[in-house]
């Protein structure tokens, strides 16, 4: 049986101390930007629908409430883009210069790892360019 610390969970070995300490995952900067606003932003999102929506049910009318939900949603896909969208790891992103669409006004997203690179004066898609898994892994 093995020994059991606090809580009742068994004590680490020193093997798996030692790989925690050698690799101890994400800043919390990281995982404040990069995981966790995504549930809160998406959150206040769906606040904002529930107003607009809200809203316009006293004096019912319909095709505003469809012409508001509408504007709504383009302007929170937008927002959402502009701060974590990633483009695919397709070499046709690295090589075409990036054109700002109603689609897309962001090439990458503010708070993503491509952002921090850009920042940094680093490549934002890395410096490999066979990005992706090697599928000869996968054979």
């Amino acid at each position: 049986m093995p020994e059991r610390g606090l809580f009742g969970m068994p004590k680490p070995t020193p093997e798996e101390r030692a790989a925690a300490l050698a690799n101890p995952g994400p800043t919390w900067r990281e995982f404040f930007l990069f995981e966790f606003t995504k549930i809160w932003v998406l959150l206040g999102f769906l606040i904002v629908d529930t107003i607009v929506v809200a809203s316009f049910f006293h004096p019912l009318d319909l095709p505003a409430v469809v012409i508001a939900l509408g504007a709504c949603t383009y302007l929170e896909f937008i927002g959402y883009q502009c701060l974590w969208y990633r483009p695919p790891l397709d070499d046709r992103y690295r090589r075409e210069p990036f054109r700002r669409t109603w689609r897309r006004w962001v090439e990458f997203g503010r708070w993503t790892p491509e952002a921090d690179r850009r920042r940094s004066g680093e490549d934002p898609y890395g410096a490999d360019p066979s990005l992706g898994p090697d599928p000869s892994e996968f054979l």
